[in-house]
C-alpha cells in the first residue's frame, strides 16, 4: 500500500503539460505530413514536369541539411521579417516561439520521411489495376481511393509511425 501512495504521489507532482505538448505537436504534424504527403506524392509519382527534379529536391532537403540550418532557414521564413513573417505580422498572427511553429518545424522534418516511402509505394502499384478501373467507369478520385491508396497503404501509412525529432 506504502508504494501504491508513492506511486500516486509521484504521478501528482509530475508537470505534465511538456508531454501532452509534445503529443499535441506530433499528432497534429503527423495529420498534417499525411494530409498534403499522400496527395502531393501521389501526384509527383507518376506526372513528369520541367522543375519535377528540383521539387523534389526542395521537398527532400531538410533530411541533408543539419537541423540548425533547417531551424534557422524556418527562423528567417517566418520571423517578424520573414518573407511570410511579414504577411501573417500585418494579419496579427505571431508564429514564431509558439507549439504551431513547433507543428511547423516538425513537419517540415518528417514529410521528406513521409514523401520518399510513399513515393516507392505509389510506384509499386500496378497502373494496370487503375487502368481496368477506368475501363469500368470509375472517377479517378474513386480510383485513388479504392484502388490506389488501399495498395500503397503500407508505404504510405509507416511514415507516420515514426518517432518525432
Amino acid at each position: 500500500s506504502n508504494s501504491r501512495q508513492d506511486y500516486l504521489m509521484y504521478i501528482q507532482i509530475i508537470d505534465w503539460h511538456p508531454i501532452l505538448l509534445s503529443l499535441r505537436v506530433a499528432i497534429i504534424a503527423t495529420i498534417v505530413v499525411t494530409c498534403l504527403g499522400v496527395p502531393l506524392t501521389r501526384l509527383l509519382a507518376r506526372a513528369e514536369f520541367y522543375g519535377k527534379d528540383f521539387l523534389e529536391a526542395a521537398i527532400t532537403l531538410p533530411l541533408v541539411l543539419p537541423p540548425s540550418v533547417v531551424g534557422y532557414g524556418l527562423l528567417v521564413l517566418i520571423g517578424k521579417n520573414g518573407l511570410f513573417g511579414k504577411a501573417l505580422a500585418d494579419m496579427g498572427v505571431t508564429l514564431v516561439f509558439t507549439w504551431w511553429a513547433a507543428v511547423l518545424a516538425s513537419t517540415v522534418v518528417a514529410f521528406p520521411l513521409m514523401y520518399q516511402s510513399a513515393k516507392a509505394a505509389f510506384k509499386s502499384v500496378d497502373v494496370n489495376f487503375e487502368k481496368a478501373a477506368r475501363t469500368l467507369g470509375a472517377s479517378e478520385v474513386r480510383i485513388f481511393f479504392t484502388v490506389t491508396l488501399p495498395l500503397a497503404w503500407p508505404g504510405t501509412s509507416r511514415p507516420a509511425s515514426l518517432p518525432r525529432p
